[in-house]
């Protein structure tokens, strides 16, 4: 190898050119040594070829786990295997170099490697012990590195790094070089050890934090990564030659494991789980599966209703350990439902699914199984069911109806019929519980609804039946009784075994509670008339509902003297007054016509089913009826409105034309009457134009 780097430094000195190898090769004192000159070259061609192949490697498999799915550890690790790849590419232009630029090179994609793999692989561990580094603790950790990189470029200027000659006495470059420069002592040697040992230790400390079937993967990746750094101290302390990088050689060898490590123990895959949520102490069977559905985790009582140990289950499949007759496992798995199940020792099981919501952006969620046993709950429930007796009592004093359905056969049909039912169904289908026996499905879902009317009773009854026939659970609601004795009822039908169940839950008051919570939504709190969100949805829907040929007026009223009432005479005063004018406008108007409030002094009228001639003699009484006085208190006031009329369809056929229609007279007529002392009703109402 040194004849190799020396042989090429031969000069003829009378010509001051290179002899050639063949020239030499007559020279008999020079035989011995082109042999091994040609050889040496060999060798190193042999292993630069390795080393630029190696580097294309670690790019290629770098750059496939950054663009490929964001999986733990992908990220950082890709960036490992790029910067690797760069220093194994400087290692092999330093072999090749024909001269001391492309040496100098060579040396600083040296110095990219040490600088920046160990801060790479500290972000690597922490990802995958489930600790996130956020990007200012990245760009901090980065400042020394690119520093050391920048120093190691321009190191022929200052040698801060290393300290010249560049070459050996026989004229070879020099990989390390006789004495490091106090940037290197100081600086980047510290730094770079110091962040590869947090790295490592990080993954120790926090080993605890990754499931048990990710461990074996993670402590060799980490132990992978002993060799290179031992090497690297061997070369930072002086061991080996000093012509030829050995760490780039190292990773060369290294790179099949690596290519092991991502392929075959699939380390990228691997979920940062807090596993010491899985209570090893908790009675009930936990399984811990990530998203294949393999096992990474399970506690003592898992092992113990399983018959198997952790470590002979970790990363097999929920089949190979519970077998393939376990449906229930995969419902709840797919569906998010607890399920029930029966085991081969004759116990009942409640199994419910929970997924692991990671807080982490590149942690990779899994999914909790947590077996509870359920057969005590089961065997109750066996004897209750044996004891009709005991039954029959619970049923019929329940508050709830419930009535028991099942199939029978008539004319090679099938029809569901009334077996049982208890008081309580009675009470509210107003029947006797036993002449309800042998009733349809179709007439109980009549009687259930006979507060609806015959179109939505039909669907219900169709939802019912079609329920029934496919075995599926139907919960849904439906109005039984007239006027005051009307109530709302829950239909819940559910299969129980052959037969079928149907549960009927009083919920009227609920109902009212939400008529009433609606009703405070859409009704202005001050004066009882609707707010705008109200007086919008009912109007718009009589318009809608009203027939082509339908004709109507809408009435836009604003207070014209409210606000100088308000300002002098206070809120309270203004709101009697308003909640005074709220009132005047239902008396004068019809029942069924609808009165809103926009807000602050104004007020807004439908009236439906009016030609043109009623609708104004109807505003000019409005007009009249709120120029009157306004009794408050002891305080007598006067406060005339401005009314602006439109009709439809003539001015418009729709809620937002005719407001605009409406508010657009309101101002005219407000306008005309500004500053004017001597007002009559008619200049208080405009009609739209």
């Amino acid at each position: 190898m040194e004849a190799f780097r020396s042989g090429p430094k031969l000069w003829n000195s009378s010509r001051n050119q290179r002899l050639s190898v063949a020239t030499i090769a007559h020279i008999p004192a020079f035989g011995p040594l082109i042999t091994r000159t040609i050889t040496a070259m060999n060798l190193e061609i042999v292993m630069s070829l390795l080393l630029f192949f190696s580097a294309v490697c670690y790019g290629l498999l770098g750059v496939r786990l950054i663009g490929g799915k964001r999986e733990v550890g992908s990220l950082p690790v890709g960036a490992t295997f790029i910067v690797i790849g760069i220093w194994v590419l400087g290692g092999a232009i330093e072999l090749m170099a024909p001269n001391f630029l492309v040496f100098s090179i060579g040396r600083t994609g040296h110095f990219i490697g040490t600088a920046f793999v160990p801060v790479t692989i500290l972000i690597c561990f922490r990802e995958y012990t489930g600790a996130e580094t956020s990007k200012t603790m990245i760009a901090a950790l980065l400042i020394l590195p690119v520093a050391s990189v920048a120093v190691a470029a321009t190191n022929t200027i200052h040698e801060f790094m290393w300290y010249l000659p560049a070459t050996n006495d026989a004229g070879e470059y020099l990989t390390r070089p006789g004495r490091w420069g106090p940037w290197f002592l100081f600086l980047h040697a510290p730094y770079s050890y110091a962040v590869f040992g947090l790295g490592v230790l990080t993954l120790l400390m926090h080993s605890t934090s990754v499931a048990p079937a990710h461990r074996r993967g993670l402590f060799l990746l980490a132990g992978s990564a002993i060799a290179p750094a031992i090497a690297i101290a061997a070369y930072d302390f002086g061991l080996g030659p000093n012509t030829i990088s050995t760490v780039p050689l190292v990773f060369s060898g290294l790179l099949p494991i690596y290519a092991w490590l991502v392929i075959g123990e699939q380390i990228i895959e691997f979920s940062p789980l807090a596993y010491e949520t899985v209570y090893q102490n908790m009675q009930d069977p936990v399984v811990v599966v990530d998203d294949q559905e393999r096992i990474i985790g399970l506690n003592h009582g898992a092992e113990l209703m399983l018959n198997v140990s952790e470590a002979d289950a970790l990363r097999e499949s929920l089949d190979s350990v519970f077998g393939e007759e376990v449906p229930e496992i995969h419902e709840a798995l797919n569906t998010g439902e607890p399920q029930k199940m029966l085991t081969n020792t004759g116990r009942f099981l409640h199994l419910q699914v929970s997924p692991i919501a990671a807080n982490k952006a590149a942690a990779r969620t899994g999914r909790v199984l947590m077996f509870r046993d359920v057969s005590d709950v089961e065997k109750a429930q066996r004897e209750i069911q044996s004891s009709e007796k005991l039954l029959r009592t619970l049923v019929d004093h329940s508050v709830n109806g419930i009535i028991r359905m099942r199939w029978v056969e008539e004319d090679d049909a099938k029809s569901l019929r009334v077996i049982f039912a208890n008081a309580a169904a009675g009470r509210y289908m107003d029947s006797n519980p036993d002449e309800m026996n042998d009733l349809s499905a179709t007439g109980l879902i009549q009687l259930a609804s006979s507060g609806m009317d015959q179109r939505d009773s039909e669907e219900l009854q169709e939802q019912f039946l079609a329920a029934a026939e496919s075995g599926e659970v139907i919960d849904t609601e439906c109005r039984v009784g007239l006027d005051s004795t009307q109530k709302w009822l829950r239909v819940i039908g559910e299969p129980v075994g052959d037969d079928v169940a149907v549960t009927f839950v009083d919920i009227t008051d609920r109902k009212a509670k939400e008529v009433q919570m609606e009703s405070i939504a859409l009704t202005d709190p001050l004066t009882g008339v609707l707010n705008r969100r109200g007086f919008e949805r009912d109007a718009a829907k009589r318009l809608s509902d009203s027939d082509d040929s339908a004709t109507g007026a809408l009435l836009f009223i604003d207070l014209n003297e409210f606000k100088q009432i308000n300002d002098k005479c206070g809120h309270e005063v203004g709101d009697q007054l308003l909640t005074i004018a709220a009132e005047r406008l239902r008396t004068s108007l019809r029942g069924h016509d609808i009165i809103g409030r926009p807000g602050g002094d104004e007020f807004v009228a439908l009236v439906p089913d009016v030609t043109s001639k009623v609708a104004e003699k109807l505003a000019a009484r409005l007009t009249r009826r709120l120029e009157e006085p306004y009794i408050v208190g002891s305080e007598t006031l006067h406060c005339a409105s401005s009314i602006g009329l439109a009709l439809y369809p003539e001015h418009a056929n729709t809620l937002t034309g005719l407001l605009r229609a409406a508010d657009q007279a309101m101002y005219v007529a407000k306008a005309r009457c500004r500053g004017v002392l001597d007002i009559s009703d008619t200049d208080l109402l405009e009609k739209a134009g």
